[in-house]
């Protein structure tokens, strides 16, 4: 855990007087906000992804978890969505895969060359897509983003973010960790005392440093028994928090918790009271929104170019309340 000072009690006077400053400031447009390339994303977070949150991110294997943070990324550095008065930073913890991988992947969807042509190992690529891909390349140059691979504890990862916010001074902080359970549990814990005490850390970051923390989770394999898929029983295929691996310990230190489900790689072939057919679907459920909201967000699956677009057609977001109404 981070070091802490003496704790230091604040009157209540001082509390008005910043809670006004904070309310002029929601009211003015100051308060620095990453938006996304997906316009009914933003709308769904309150205009968009803000500091001094935690974001809880989950997802089934293989559902779009690692690239939908890469597509994030990408828009956080992007000065087409976003410009500050100061410097964003990124610390990203990659743990599940390399840094050389997920460039590969953002390099699919830039020179628009499928993620699995670049990486055939007996098909070379022809002239005009290497020439297309070595282009990108070069276009390259975001200093703001760093890479963490070395899987680590929480202590570890918790003075390495001090460090790196320490070294950089003033500026935003967006910290990214892929995935919470290839975090390494500190002696004699079990993966539940682990990610309680992840939630915990991020709690302070988010508090001390004012960082926004993405945290990518596992679903479990609740949602993929027999009556979850049921076509018959559309109420039942919706994620849920208990679909979350130690979704008590991530889901109460989380302002925002998203879950980003792909059913056709369930077996369904429709989804939804209005049957919305499953090919390229994906569902971005948002379980937990601590200051707006819950409610689904529809998007639409481009995995060969390692991204995800708005979603073309139906009823998008529904209101948490009426979760079923797609």
């Amino acid at each position: 855990m981070i070091e802490s000072s003496e704790l230091v009690p604040r009157s209540m006077s001082d509390v008005v007087t910043a809670t006004q400053q904070t309310i002029q400031n929601y009211m003015n447009g100051k308060i620095p906000v990453m938006r996304t390339r997906w316009d009914k994303v933003n709308t769904m977070l309150l205009g968009g992804m803000q500091f001094g949150m935690v974001y809880v991110i989950a997802g089934a294997s293989g559902h779009g978890k690692s690239m939908f943070l890469n597509n994030l990324i990408r828009d956080f550095t992007s000065t087409a969505y976003n410009k500050f008065d100061k410097p964003v930073k990124i610390l990203h913890f990659s743990f599940e895969m390399s840094a050389e991988m997920e460039l590969m992947r953002r390099l699919s969807s830039l020179a628009e060359v499928p993620l699995d042509r670049m990486l055939h190992a007996t098909t070379a690529l022809d002239d005009v897509e290497r020439v297309m891909i070595e282009d990108r390349l070069r276009q390259i140059n975001e200093p703001s983003i760093f890479f963490i691979e070395q899987p680590s504890n929480r202590v570890q990862i918790a003075r390495a973010i001090s460090s790196f916010i320490q070294n950089h001074g003033d500026c935003h902080y967006v910290v990214c960790l892929d995935h919470t359970l290839l975090v390494n549990p500190m002696p004699g814990e079990n993966e539940i005392d682990s990610l309680a005490g992840l939630g915990k850390m991020c709690i302070e970051l988010r508090k001390r440093f004012g960082a926004m923390v993405i945290l990518l989770s596992q679903l479990n394999d609740k949602i993929e028994g027999e009556k979850r898929r049921d076509p018959d029983a559309p109420n039942l295929h919706y994620p849920l928090k208990t679909d979350i691996h130690g979704s008590k310990q991530l889901y109460h230190a989380a302002d925002v918790v998203m879950v980003i489900h792909q059913p056709a790689l369930l077996g369904l072939e429709t989804y939804g009271r209005k049957n919305l057919t499953t090919r390229n679907l994906v569902a971005l459920h948002c379980l937990k929104n601590r200051h707006g909201q819950a409610g689904i967000t529809l998007l639409k699956n481009n995995l060969r170019h390692g991204t995800f677009e708005d979603w073309d057609g139906g009823d998008s977001p529904a209101r948490r309340d009426n979760p079923y109404g797609l």
